[in-house]
């Protein structure tokens, strides 16, 4: 197992930075007029690691972050949710692999974490890209403008987990759960549904969703954020297809922000560590919120 390759995390980082280094200086080796290139963007790299850990500490897909930023630099609303993709299958991805291997470190309740975080991302991926493809090829129109679905979305669940975090039990009473229910995986199946249509429509969804479903039902912490981050990535992965055939990814933001959100996506989960369940919780609400009411306002 790649866990087994690298018994220290310091060595874990510093092999995984040098990779995503080495490579993109490789792809800005072959790219014309390189230092117009990077004048031009390499802030976005910052964007990326800002967006990354946001994302991967949280659970919340990385649009929170890039989805106001490309909005406010006058992008174009279709490019915006594209490029917001594209990012995001890199640092998400590059976040799931973290937080599993966390989840694979040995301990004597490996196994049946494991196991419970893999029913919960069979009871939310198909459901969830079931969702974002209905939305992408029937096509399905937003009910409302992207902007609005996006700042309202924000706000409602920014509110839902900061109330959970100020008035519910703190304790999980489902610390010892090896298992889903049925009515569990019933709830979780439903929502990444509607998760994967919001996805689809403002590029962040089912990631928020799925988190904040299973803090309510008691789920720790650290368990919800994974389960989110998971959910979002492989969801991306299957939605950016269509955008790669539409042309609409900006490319020149993608080169530089992608690297970015994979050393944010490496520095993420140990941030949500140094935080801890309630802080982490704390967090969570508070982003999402201010990016609601920034939104609307």
């Amino acid at each position: 197992m790649i866990s087994q390759l690298f018994t220290n995390r310091t060595q874990y980082i510093a092999a995984s930075l040098i990779t995503v280094f080495i490579a993109w200086g490789a792809v800005l080796s072959v790219q014309p007029n390189i230092g117009t290139l990077v004048s031009d963007y390499f802030a976005f790299f910052f964007l990326g690691i800002g967006g990354a850990i946001a994302a991967n500490s949280t659970g919340a897909g990385g649009g929170v972050v890039f989805v106001p930023f490309f909005d406010a630099i006058g992008m174009h609303i279709d490019q915006v949710i594209a490029t917001s993709f594209a990012i995001q299958c890199f640092g998400m991805t590059v976040g799931s692999i973290s937080w599993l291997l966390f989840f694979n470190s040995n301990s004597k309740q490996r196994v049946e974490r494991v196991n419970l975080l893999y029913q919960a991302l069979l009871a939310s991926v198909p459901f969830s890209i079931a969702g974002l493809l209905l939305v992408q090829y029937l096509p399905i129109a937003p009910v409302a403008s992207i902007n609005l679905i996006f700042s309202v979305f924000s706000l409602v669940f920014g509110i839902v987990v900061l109330y959970h975090c100020a008035y519910l039990n703190k304790r999980s009473t489902h610390r010892g759960a090896k298992t889903l229910t049925a009515k569990e995986v019933a709830l979780i199946a439903f929502v990444s549904f509607i998760g994967g249509i919001i996805t689809a429509w403002i590029s962040v969804g089912v990631g928020e969703i799925v988190a904040v479903i299973l803090l309510i039902r008691g789920f720790s912490v650290m368990f919800s954020v994974a389960t989110g981050v998971i959910v979002s990535a492989i969801s991306v992965i299957c939605g950016v297809p269509y955008f790669i055939e539409l042309s609409l990814i900006n490319t020149q933001v993608l080169m530089f922000a992608a690297p970015g959100a994979m050393v944010g996506a490496l520095l993420a989960r140990y941030l949500a560590l140094w935080l801890g369940a309630q802080r982490l919780k704390l967090f969570l609400g508070s982003w999402i919120l201010l990016v609601g009411i920034a939104g609307i306002a």
